[in-house]
């Protein structure tokens, strides 16, 4: 569509319409990926048709990676909420909830499963917490 206004156009470099067209296509790219909300199109329609297809070509990449970072975050969410009920279920609702305390910032799959290994082979609470309380440390 851009293409053919250009062509269109008579004068592509001072175009009223053309300058109109393209403070147009940044609106658009601010409603369709808001995270590119601040990008600069440039003023005239050659520009904007210019930086919107470089940019366009980028954005499955990032919503990829926008995508895996959520489900990671995801998965780690549920990851302490089994753990939380799986202390629970050991050790009684109290030690859920202390688990689930210092399990709260943990987003390392590594500390997550040794929190798991403590919580199937902890023979008390106090040993649980005990444990838990190094494994969460950061550097422990």
């Amino acid at each position: 569509m851009a293409e053919a206004l250009r062509a269109w156009l008579p004068s592509r470099e001072d175009s009223d319409l053309g300058r109109a067209f393209a403070a147009w296509m940044q609106q658009m790219v601010a409603g369709i990926s808001p995270g590119q909300a601040g990008l600069e199109l440039g003023e005239t329609l050659e520009e904007a048709t210019m930086t919107l297809v470089e940019r366009v070509a980028k954005w499955p990449e990032q919503w990829r990676r926008e995508g895996v970072a959520e489900g990671r975050r995801e998965g780690v969410a549920r990851q302490r909420a089994l753990l939380r009920r799986f202390a629970a279920g050991r050790f009684g609702e109290s030690a859920g909830e202390r688990v689930d305390h210092l399990l709260g910032g943990t987003t390392d799959w590594s500390r997550l499963s040794a929190a798991a290994e403590l919580i199937a082979s902890a023979k008390a609470e106090a040993e649980l917490i005990d444990g838990l309380s190094r494994v969460v440390r950061p550097g422990g």
